[in-house]
This record gives C-alpha cells, sequence and structure tokens, in this order.
C-alpha cells in the first residue's frame, strides 16, 4: 500500500483496474493518509515488492520507467528480485499442466518445502490434479467443482435428457453406462443386458421413441434374429443376453416413469424438478435402498439443490415445458460448487487468487497468465451505463481487472515464483496477460530472457517426459497364425477380399472380429441394398417357374414385407419406396423380355465346390442371385446389385472373382440340380431406381470366353489357397496397390494410415 514510491503516483482516486484501487478507497473512507500506513513487518529479502509495484504503476505515470532505469540500483535490485522467478510459456494447456506438474514434483524432493498453484482456471487446475496423479502426489484442492461437472450433476442432467428427450440412443447409452446407474442392484450388474441392447436395437437405426419403442425394437430384433445372415454381428447375441436387455428395458421403463409419462405441454418447474428427483433415485437407488446418486458430497450438493428448486416459489408458480427443463435445470444448478474433501498433512495445495492471500508456500506457481483469464475478461452491463453504476454506487466493470491485479501482485511475495501461461487455446493463440507483460517490459529484453530459460528448462523436462527413446515406423502387420486356424471353408465373395486385403480374411474368419454399426445411424446404403436385393430374390425364387397374371403387383406385394422392417423410420421409406417402385416395374420388364429364352430358372440357389489343399480339404461355397439354364443348353449368371457393378477388367484380372467363381461351381456341378455345362452369359444387373430404374451389364471378356476364365478363377483360387496352407504365409493389408488408400472395415486395426505412410509396407502383392 506505501505505493510506488512517488507522490505523483497516487494524485488523485488512482484508476479502478489498478491493484491498489480497493486499497486506496479503503484508506480514504477511514481517513488515513498514505504515509501514515506503518509496515508490519521488513521488507523481504528478494526486494521483490518494488519491483511489481513499478510494474503496476498507473498507465499514465509509466514515463518514470525510464528514470528507474537510469538509477544504478535498479539494476542488482531487479536481478535479485528475479533471481528465483522462471517463467514457463506451454503450447497448449495440456503442456502447460504438466510443466506445472513437473515443478511441483520436482520441488518436493526437497524436505519440508511447500508448493501452492495458484489459478483462476478451474480446467487447468483439474488438469494439474490429474497429471500429479501419475507420481501417486496427494493434492489439497479446495477450489472445488461446478456441480455440473461431478459425477451425480452429469448423471443428473443425463436422466433429464434421456427422459423428456425419447430416449435418444447417444443419451441412453451414456446414462445407462454411467458409474451411479443402479436400478435396484450392485454396481456393474446390468453391464451385459447393457452391452446386448446396445449390439442389438441401440446400434444402427434409431428405434421408436420412448421405453416403448426401445421394448418394439428389441421385440422385432428378436422375431428377425434367426432369419440373420451368419457373419452378422448382432446374431451372436445369446438368447439369455436378450432375455436380460427386455428386463432392463421393463425396469428403466417404471425408472424414468415419473417423467416420461408427462403429458405434452407446461408443467410447474417444482412439479417437473419434484418427477426429475424421483427419477434420479429410482436410476441410483441400489439393492439395499441407498441411492447412491445422492451420497458423497456431489450427491449430498444435488439433492439438496433439488430440494431448493422443488421448495422455491418462483418454481412452483413458474411454468416451463417438458423441453426446456433440462436447459433450466443446468442453469439452475450452474452456480454451486461441490467442494473436495480436505486432504491433511500434504505438501501440494491449489488455491483460487482470492483465498491464496491468506495462504503462503515456499513456492508459488502461477497459472493461466493468459488475458480473459488472468485478469478477466471486463464485460459490460447490458441494463446500467457507467455513470449509473456511479451514481448507484456500483463497481464499474474494471474493478474485477484491480483485484485480479491486486491477487497477482499479492502471489509475487512467495520466495519462489513460476509463472506460466499457454501460448494457445483449442488452436487459437492468446495474449500474454498484461500483469506479465509489465513486468517483462520493466525487467528488459535481457533479464526477462534468464526468466524464460528457467522456464525453458521444466519445459524440456515436460516433453522428454513422455518422448520415447527412438521413433519407429510402423511395419505392416504380417500375422502367421497355424493352419490349423486358417479357414478351410469361404464364400465367394469372401475370395475378393482375400485377394485383395488378407488381413480382412484374418480379422473376420480367424479372429472372429465383425464390425458394427455406429450408434444412432440412419438407415443407409446396406440397408436399402438388403430390402432390395431381398424382394427381388424372392420374386426370382417364388416365380420361378413362369410369371404371374400381374407380377408387377407381386413384386411390389413382396416388397412391402421386406419394407416393413423399416416402418420405423419413414423417412427412409419415404425416399426408397418411390424406387423400389421404378424398380420393379423396370425389373418385370426385363424379366418377361428373357423368359422366351429360357428352359429353367434358378434364384438364390447354393452351390459349392471341394478340393484338397495340403492336409485338408478347401470348400468354396456360393448363394447366386439367379443362375438360368437356356433353351440352347448354355448358362447365364446374373448377379443383382444395388451399388455399382464391377467392370470387365476387374473381373478378369480376378480382381472381382464372384460371378467367375461361381461358374467354375457351376461347371463342376457344384451346384444341386444343375448339370454342369457352358457358360454363355455373365451379367451383373444394377438396380438404383433412378433413370434408368435398373441396367443390365453383360461382361464381355476382351480375352477369352466366360469358360475359360471361370476355369482360370478357379485354378487361381487353388494357387492362392495353397499358398495360405503355409503356415508361413502372413495374411497381409491391402496387398493390391489399388486398394492402397482404403478398403476394408479392418483398417484400422491393420493400422493401415500408421504403416503407409510411415514406409512400413511395400506396395507390391498380387
Amino acid at each position: 500500500i506505501a505505493g510506488n514510491g512517488d507522490d505523483k503516483t497516487h494524485d488523485g482516486a488512482p484508476a479502478s483496474g489498478h491493484a491498489q484501487f480497493s486499497m486506496q478507497a479503503l484508506l480514504t473512507t477511514i481517513g488515513i493518509a498514505r504515509d501514515e500506513v506503518v509496515n508490519l513487518a521488513a521488507p523481504s529479502a528478494h526486494g521483490r515488492e518494488k519491483l511489481v509495484s513499478e510494474a503496476l504503476r498507473p498507465a499514465a505515470t509509466t514515463d518514470r520507467w525510464q528514470a528507474q532505469r537510469d538509477d544504478q540500483a535498479f539494476g542488482p535490485a531487479t536481478d535479485r528480485a528475479l533471481a528465483s522467478v522462471g517463467m514457463i510459456e506451454a503450447a497448449n494447456p495440456e503442456e502447460e499442466a504438466l510443466a506445472i506438474a513437473i515443478t511441483l514434483r520436482e520441488a518436493l524432493d526437497t524436505p519440508g518445502k511447500t508448493v501452492a498453484l495458484v489459478t483462476p482456471d478451474r480446467a487447468l487446475a483439474r488438469r494439474v490434479v490429474a497429471a500429479l496423479e501419475r507420481w501417486d502426489v496427494a493434492v489439497d484442492d479446495s477450489g472445488g467443482d461446478p456441480l455440473p461437472d461431478t459425477q451425480a450433476g452429469r448423471f443428473a442432467r443425463l436422466a433429464a435428457e434421456a427422459s423428456l428427450g425419447d430416449l435418444k440412443p447417444v443419451t441412453l447409452l451414456a446414462l445407462l453406462k454411467h458409474p451411479l446407474l443402479r436400478l435396484g442392484a450392485a454396481a456393474g450388474a446390468h453391464n451385459g443386458a447393457i452391452a446386448a441392447l446396445e449390439r442389438s436395437v441401440l446400434r444402427g437405426p434409431r428405434p421408436k421413441p420412448g421405453s416403448e419403442g426401445l421394448g418394439h425394437a428389441l421385440a422385432t430384433f428378436r422375431a428377425n434374429r434367426d432369419n440373420m445372415h451368419r457373419s452378422d454381428p448382432r446374431w451372436l447375441i445369446e438368447r439369455g443376453e436378450l432375455d436380460a436387455a427386455a428386463s432392463l428395458i421393463e425396469q428403466l421403463k417404471g425408472a424414468l416413469a415419473p417423467l416420461e409419462s408427462l403429458k405434452a405441454g407446461d408443467h410447474k418447474l417444482a412439479t417437473l424438478a419434484e418427477c426429475h428427483r424421483d427419477v434420479v433415485a429410482n436410476l441410483g437407488r441400489d439393492a439395499d435402498g441407498a441411492v447412491d446418486a445422492f451420497a458423497g458430497n456431489d450427491g449430498t450438493v444435488l439433492a439438496d439443490a433439488l430440494d431448493k428448486i422443488i421448495e422455491s416459489p418462483s418454481a412452483q408458480s413458474l411454468s416451463a415445458s417438458r423441453g426446456d427443463y433440462v436447459e433450466l435445470f443446468h442453469a439452475a444448478i450452474g452456480d454451486r460448487v461441490v467442494r473436495r474433501p480436505e486432504t491433511r498433512d500434504v505438501r501440494v495445495h491449489i488455491y483460487g487468487p482470492l483465498e491464496a492471500r491468506l495462504q503462503s508456500a515456499d513456492l508459488l506457481v502461477l497459472g493461466g497468465l493468459n488475458e480473459a483469464t488472468w485478469p478477466p475478461e471486463t464485460r459490460s452491463d447490458p441494463w446500467l451505463s457507467r455513470p449509473m453504476r456511479r451514481d448507484l454506487g456500483l463497481d464499474p466493470p474494471e474493478r474485477r481487472i484491480g483485484l485480479s491485479a491486486h491477487d497477482f501482485a499479492q502471489s509475487l511475495g512467495a520466495p519462489e515464483i513460476v509463472l506460466t501461461r499457454a501460448a494457445k487455446l483449442a488452436g487459437a493463440p492468446t495474449v500474454t496477460s498484461r500483469f506479465v507483460q509489465r513486468i517483462a517490459a520493466l525487467a528488459g529484453k535481457e533479464r526477462w530472457g534468464t526468466v524464460l530459460a528457467r522456464g525453458n528448462r521444466v519445459l524440456e523436462l515436460t516433453r522428454a517426459l513422455d518422448q520415447p527413446a527412438t521413433v519407429k515406423a510402423a511395419e505392416r502387420p504380417s500375422p502367421t497364425p497355424p493352419v490349423a486356424a486358417r479357414p478351410s471353408r469361404l464364400s465367394v465373395t469372401a475370395i475378393e477380399d482375400w485377394l485383395r486385403d488378407p488381413y480382412t480374411v484374418y480379422a473376420k474368419y480367424i479372429l472372429r472380429l465383425y464390425p458394427l454399426d455406429a450408434v444412432d445411424t440412419p438407415p443407409g446404403a446396406r440397408d436399402r441394398g438388403t430390402v432390395i436385393h431381398g424382394a427381388i430374390g424372392d420374386f426370382t425364387v417364388q416365380f420361378a417357374g413362369g410369371l404371374p397374371a400381374d407380377p408387377q403387383r407381386q413384386l411390389l406385394a413382396l416388397g412391402e414385407k421386406r419394407f416393413a422392417p423399416l416402418g420405423d423410420f419413414p423417412e427412409a421409406t419415404a425416399f426408397w419406396w418411390p424406387r423400389f417402385q421404378r424398380i420393379a416395374q423396370w425389373f418385370v420388364g426385363w424379366d418377361r423380355a428373357r423368359r422366351d429364352g429360357i428352359a429353367t430358372l434358378h434364384g438364390e440357389i447354393k452351390g459349392e465346390v471341394k478340393f484338397p489343399v495340403g492336409q485338408r480339404e478347401f470348400t468354396l461355397s456360393a448363394i447366386a442371385d439367379r443362375i438360368e439354364w437356356r433353351k440352347d443348353g448354355s448358362y447365364a449368371i446374373i448377379d443383382y446389385k444395388t451399388g455399382a457393378a464391377r467392370t470387365e477388367k476387374q473381373v478378369r484380372t480376378g480382381l472381382a472373382p464372384q460371378l467367375t467363381l461361381e461358374g467354375a461351381i457351376l461347371r463342376e456341378g457344384g451346384f444341386k440340380g444343375l448339370r454342369p455345362g457352358s457358360i454363355s452369359e455373365i451379367t451383373y444387373v444394377t438396380l438404383k431406381g433412378g433413370d434408368p430404374a435398373g441396367e443390365p451389364k453383360e461382361i464381355n471378356f476382351k480375352e477369352g470366353t466366360p469358360d475359360i476364365q471361370a476355369d482360370h478363377a478357379l485354378a487361381r483360387l487353388k494357387e492362392l489357397a495353397t499358398t495360405f496352407e503355409n503356415a508361413a504365409t502372413p495374411y497381409l493389408s491391402l496387398v493390391h496397390p489399388m486398394w492402397s488408400n482404403h478398403y476394408g472395415d479392418y483398417d484400422h486395426l491393420a493400422r493401415v494410415k500408421e504403416w503407409s505412410l510411415g514406409g512400413g509396407g511395400d506396395e507390391g502383392g498380387e
């Protein structure tokens, strides 16, 4: 309070943003002059008071800095003041937190030394606490956490969002997997049921709204489960797991009923809060009847907050809609702070700037020294102008800057000081706190460079902490499972994977890993292909012997059955059904035109061929969409595609061997009921519903006939199977250059982006 050493500095009242504004106001109020203030203790050994006082001069008097520099005593005094000060300028908040943690941990090597972090940035404080956990350092963090950021606060918000938001899959899964969920059982008792519910109905297209829609979706899944392809990961869900999932839905329905059953429209805020409290209690009650969501420090504060809202006269008179309640609740608890249990007998503390005034430590770290954090951002009052605030006796907006400056000046009195800031926040550059800039400007470039050097030493330790000794590029994975584990039976569609990306065969057929759909995704290309391809296939099988009187009506009827599971998604049906109608009209005309040359027609026909490979027998299987035995004695193999058809080059070079291998099975007599014969046509029929709605794309080989290409495909398969029958042959990832950028569902497991960018694999292969 003694000022900056000259009366000119304090002539009149200092600006509200000055560090001594509040102290000067106090002296004025009690009628004491500055020179009447008596120092209660001798100046500190480091003599930092003079430097800080000069640095925080009012802007109008900073012209006296030059006079201070000209003083012969300024240099030695400044050197002594900065001798125990370091400045850490980290690249980002994460690096800043780790650097602070290293500083605190290093200081603990000195017996009895106390250290503390002072920061108004609670996010930084939490990062530092987390970073110190790697060394098991106990921390007394007295700052506390906002109630919405605690476990109990998040659980309560998720309960309201799920109940009032029609059980959206992402929100519902976050609620079900929250550590406070109990539903009348011990922690983790429902994990199996939650996993089964997620895999069966929450991944992929969203179920109908609410718990009723969730139950309907599970019932539909159970009814269709037996018709699923064995490669579908959902088929692997056990019936007992589905029973547990059904039971979980019933329990969830009862727990959410107080909020979920509220009718649309406005309700008293107190009523909504009371129902919300009941839902949280239902979800968090364990087998003994205790509500874990209302236990602990955060649970107690949450229960008190809900009770206060319910009992509030304004909440009993104010009405709100169901959709607005979640945000109202979040705003109501936003200013509540949950204090952490006091940790005694520790040497590491974290304080806020205000409480740090009454504490002391041997080493003080001042963190978050950026503009808008320390000092905080000045906010203008939208209702009261500055003159109006002055006339009413209210503080000006800059008062917070003055208080922040005072906190900063007070903290610099510790024996050792480390200042820290992050150069970027969320990728955007930050501005160094004006307080630090003033000290750096007063000290001069050379002296401040010494301060930065001390901080750079810590930064070097920070960056070296998690830096590996050597960096080696990832190599292309080359698993070599034993022969007994290698597949001895594959379908013609899997051979395409085997040729392009053997790692897919390894992951899918040896490790038996199946990709899961993302949570809450709208019906996509795969679902469209399933329903359209299924309806065309049903029509081909049902009317293989001859067309009905009204084939288009029959095909549309079969399509309605296939589209039935999409009834929960009217937007998908509205978009795809008109396309299917166009496909049906086109397909009937195309099919009728081909019937005259067909002796017999076979749809969805199964076939296989076996051949010896090493000590085992390999089986190639297929389900052909359509095989026509023509009146001239030859065969036509046709495949329905709702996506892009394969090109002649891809088929001829063996990159797309599905139809040529089906031809090989046919020539070997592998399709039951069909005698071996010559193949005169291989055709893809694309069914997209656009313009045109469908299009046949016959493969006219530039070299050889379909028979020759079929024999060649089988011979190449035998060579491939023989190669992989060797235990030393690895299942490499993306062996063909054409697919080196992206191909399968298992690229992330094969770490394709790592080894392809790092040169961990060549571009050779078949």
